[in-house]
């Protein structure tokens, strides 16, 4: 199951996005493709997680795009928090890392692959470009310049996608 961000109901865009310091374009971003949408998405895939969903289904994986949508970086801070008080076998982590898999969907950003290897490990990351949202210039080049061996390469560029899809 691939999740992709869309717009968030009105009364979230109000109550954190709206401010009388800024446009309604600033608004618009920030709510949208600025922040809002990944916060959003991100929330979602933490809600199914928290859900059991996982136990139930052990084999159900995820893609989450735009580098995991914010949640990697709250890894350890869930574990902490939220396992202890859920009915969850395993801790938070645990189902992230194995139901989960991450695109950069176009936010193609060296510092957030090498971050995404050290969380989820190259069997966990598939490349995609956000076509036809985002074209970057470096959508063609960027793994050929990322600081990648040849395994994690191959494994990143069409390894995971292959295995994940059956190809």
């Amino acid at each position: 199951m691939y999740f992709h961000p869309s717009f968030i109901p009105q009364a979230v865009t109000s109550h954190y996005f709206e401010s009388n310091q800024w446009s309604d374009v600033v608004t618009g971003i920030l709510s949208s493709a600025g922040y809002g949408w990944h916060m959003d998405v991100g929330i979602q895939v933490i809600r199914m997680i928290a859900s059991g969903i996982f136990d139930k289904l052990p084999g159900l994986k995820l893609i989450s795009g735009h580098w995991g949508e914010l949640v990697p970086l709250f890894l350890e801070r869930l574990d902490d928090e939220l396992t202890t008080y859920t009915d969850l076998q395993y801790p938070f982590s645990t189902y992230y890392r194995h139901n989960v898999y991450v695109t950069p969907s176009g936010i193609l950003s060296a510092p957030q692959l090498q971050f995404m290897l050290a969380e989820m490990g190259a069997d966990h990351l598939m490349y995609s470009i956000d076509y036809p949202y985002k074209q970057p210039e470096t959508s063609g080049s960027f793994l050929d310049i990322a600081d990648l061996t040849d395994e994690q390469l191959a494994q990143i560029a069409f390894g995971t996608a292959t295995t994940l899809f059956k190809l």
